[in-house]
């Protein structure tokens, strides 16, 4: 019975301290929890990729469409000046925006595949078979 009388007069006296006090701790105290718990959820489920945005998508077919349509041209003019280091630069834009479109997109690519024609037409049919023109 002597315990119970000391375990009602510890929370008499604790609410009287609680009602009296100011209470500045327990909010750093809430604060610097609320913290820890966010720490631990990133690192246990992290946030799932956001969406890739249209309006990027959008921007990336264009480019791919000007930078094919430039190469088209160099191609059908004979008499260009620096007509080949003009061909190989836009054909390396164009090689690196097919890659960028392929990681948007989603396909699978060989990062490590060296550049030729062989992979720049399997990347073109993979985007064209996810639905992409240009």
């Amino acid at each position: 019975m002597a315990w119970l009388v000391s375990l009602v007069v510890f929370l008499v006296l604790c609410a009287l301290l609680g009602v009296l006090l100011p209470d500045p701790a327990p909010a750093r105290w809430r604060r610097s929890v609320q913290r820890a718990a966010t720490r631990l959820k990133a690192r246990l489920r992290p946030d799932a990729p956001p969406e890739p945005d249209p309006f990027d998508t959008l921007r990336l077919q264009t480019r791919l469409g000007t930078v094919s349509t430039k190469i088209r041209s160099i191609e059908s003019t004979p008499h260009v000046y620096a007509r080949a280091h003009r061909l190989m630069a836009l054909e390396a834009a164009y090689d690196d925006l097919l890659d960028e479109a392929c990681r948007l997109a989603g396909c699978p690519g060989h990062p490590d595949m060296k550049r030729c024609e062989a992979k720049r037409w399997e990347e073109e049919q993979a985007l064209a078979a996810r639905g992409w023109t240009w």
